[in-house]
Order: structure tokens, then C-alpha cells, then sequence
């Protein structure tokens, strides 16, 4: 793999994207990061590009990240995909992208020292995990938790939207045709999948939801 000279952002976190934007730009220079907030101009930015790497977090691509990537390979098979995250708390979503053929997952992004490092391997094209994550792998420890790194099903992705409305567990049950004890184990396994660690999250996925799925598509601007 040569090395990545041009980065995209795609963040729907606002403190991500700042602190993602900042740490790409002093390794890769500010000419070389560009920085999208919908799939539409991710679409125009990837094109024709084999020197490329998309930094996403956890909640630009919405609830169902396989769907996406595989669309987005269709487009342009060349580029390299990495998942940034603050903190240490999204275990079982870093092991999930893993599962689904990512490039890497980075946690602790605030930790500027260890970031930059991160942020080297990716100029050159290879993967990166954090030792947690492989180790997981390698022990198959992950077999025991594989229900929490699968896919997010369309029932929990309902779940996901319900409850970024407002929705309590009833009114979920009653929406979506489950038992309240099914949704909430579903709401359980759901949270681990998409690395849930405050109420906000379900918000920006439904923002996201919003944005990409019923927003504006009006092509390239160039």
C-alpha cells in the first residue's frame, strides 16, 4: 500500500471533528484534509482517488456501517477507512469495524501524543488497532461476545431511532411489535454496537439518519 496522501473527514461529533481535523492537519498539512457533512460530498470527495484514507466516527455512517462501506467500495475500492473515537469506552464497537473489514478504530483521540502516533500509521497504510482489540481477536475471546459485535439489525436500529425521539421502552414495544423484555435486551446489545456512552448518541444518529438518508442531494460542488 503506498503511502495516504489526501484524508477526508467525515464526523458528525463536532469535538471529534475538531480534534481529528487538528491532529491530520499538522501530520498531513491543511491542503490535504478536506472535511465532508453528508454522504453526498463524501461521494464527490473519494472519487478517483487511491492515495486516500476516510476518518469517520461512529455515528457519521448511521447505524448500519457494513451497508455503507460496501457501497462506498463499489464507488472507489482503493481508499482506507478508520473509526476515531474520544475516550476508551467503545470497546465492542472498535471490535465491530474490525469484524466488518475497517482499516482501524482510534480511541482516545484527546490523547494527543498517542494520536499523532496513530495518525503516522496511517500515512502508511496500515492498519490500526488498539492491543486490546487484536488480542481479542487472537484469544478468540471474542467468540463469547460475538452477539454484541454483529451488525446492527434493523429492529435495534428502530430501537436506536424511537429512542432518539423520545420514546420510552412501552411505546417502543408497542411501535416496533416486540415485548418490552425483548426490547431491552435488544437496547442493551445496541448500545455496545454502536460504542454508546452518553444520551447524545442516540441524537446524533438520528441526525446523521437524517442528513444522509432524507437530506439534500444535489450532486459535486465544486
Amino acid at each position: 500500500m503506498a503511502n495516504i496522501t489526501n484524508v477526508v473527514i467525515a464526523c458528525f461529533d463536532e469535538e471529534i471533528k475538531k480534534i481529528t481535523r487538528k491532529g491530520f492537519s499538522s501530520v498531513f498539512g491543511e491542503n490535504q484534509i478536506k472535511v465532508c457533512s453528508n454522504i453526498a460530498e463524501l461521494n464527490c470527495w473519494i472519487q478517483d482517488k487511491t492515495d486516500i484514507a476516510l476518518i469517520f466516527d461512529k455515528y457519521f455512517l448511521g447505524y448500519m456501517i457494513s451497508y455503507e462501506l460496501i457501497r462506498l467500495r463499489f464507488q472507489n475500492k482503493h481508499f482506507l477507512s478508520y473509526f476515531a473515537d474520544k475516550g476508551d469506552d467503545a470497546h465492542y464497537f472498535g471490535m465491530r469495524v474490525h469484524e466488518i473489514g475497517a482499516d482501524g478504530f482510534i480511541p482516545k483521540i484527546e490523547d494527543v501524543e498517542s494520536f499523532k502516533k496513530c495518525i503516522y500509521q496511517v500515512q502508511s497504510g496500515v492498519k490500526v488497532y488498539p492491543e486490546s482489540i487484536t488480542r481479542s481477536f487472537e484469544n478468540d475471546d471474542w467468540l463469547l461476545d460475538k452477539a454484541y459485535i454483529n451488525e446492527v439489525t434493523i429492529p435495534e436500529m428502530l430501537i436506536g431511532i424511537y429512542t432518539s425521539l423520545g420514546c420510552s421502552q412501552k411505546e417502543i414495544s408497542y411501535n416496533i411489535h416486540l415485548s418490552t423484555s425483548t426490547v431491552s435486551e435488544y437496547t442493551r446489545q445496541l448500545r455496545r454496537k454502536i460504542g454508546y456512552s452518553k444520551p447524545g448518541d442516540w441524537d446524533l444518529l438520528f441526525k446523521s439518519f437524517l442528513t444522509n438518508f432524507t437530506g439534500d442531494f444535489y450532486g459535486c460542488q465544486n
